[in-house]
C-alpha cells in the first residue's frame, strides 16, 4: 500500500463522513421544523375549538336570557304591575357571568394574532349588550317584533363569527 492509496482512502472516508453528517443535519433540521409546525397547528386548532366552545356556551346563555326577558316584556305590556320573575333574575346573573367566557375567547384570538375574529367576537357581544339595554328599560316599548329582530341579529352575529373561525381553520 502506497501513501497515495492511504490518502485516497482517507479522502473517501472523510468525504463520506462529511456528506453523511450534512445530510443528517439537514434531515434533523427539517424534522425539527416540521415538528414545530405540527405543534403550532395543533395549538391553533385547540385555540379555535376553545373559542368556538366559549362562544357557543355564551350563545346558549344569551338565548335563554333573550327568551325569558322577551317573555317578561311581553307580559309586562299586558300587566304593567308584573314583577320581574326570579327565573329571569337568575338567567340575567348567568348572562353577566358568561360574558367572561366571551372575553376569554376574544383574548385568545388576539393572542394568536386573529384581530379580525376578535372584533367579530366583540361585535357579537355588543349586539347582545344592545338587547340587554333595550329590554331592561321598561319605559321604552318592546314588542314581539323587537324581540324577533334582536334574536335574528344575535344569531347573525354568531354566524358571522363562526364563518370567520371556519376560514381561519381552513388556512392553518
Amino acid at each position: 500500500m502506497t501513501w497515495i492509496d492511504v490518502v485516497d482512502s482517507a479522502v473517501k472516508i472523510g468525504l463520506g463522513a462529511l456528506i453523511a453528517g450534512v445530510i443528517a443535519f439537514l434531515l434533523s433540521s427539517t424534522q425539527h421544523r416540521n415538528e414545530l409546525q405540527k405543534v403550532k397547528v395543533e395549538r391553533e386548532f385547540g385555540m379555535l375549538k376553545e373559542v368556538a366552545e366559549k362562544a357557543e356556551s355564551f350563545n346558549q346563555t344569551a338565548l335563554k336570557y333573550w327568551s325569558l326577558s322577551s317573555d317578561w316584556r311581553r307580559r309586562l305590556a299586558i300587566d304593567s304591575s308584573m314583577e320581574k320573575p326570579s327565573e329571569l333574575s337568575i338567567a340575567q346573573n348567568e348572562f353577566f357571568d358568561s360574558f367572561k367566557e366571551l372575553t376569554k375567547a376574544e383574548s385568545l384570538l388576539l393572542l394568536f394574532g386573529y384581530s379580525n375574529a376578535s372584533l367579530k367576537v366583540r361585535d357579537y357581544g355588543e349586539s347582545i349588550i344592545d338587547f340587554y339595554n333595550r329590554v331592561k328599560n321598561i319605559d321604552i316599548p318592546f314588542n314581539s317584533i323587537d324581540a324577533a329582530n334582536y334574536r335574528k341579529s344575535m344569531i347573525d352575529k354568531r354566524s358571522e363569527l363562526f364563518i370567520l373561525l371556519n376560514e381561519i381553520y381552513k388556512t392553518i
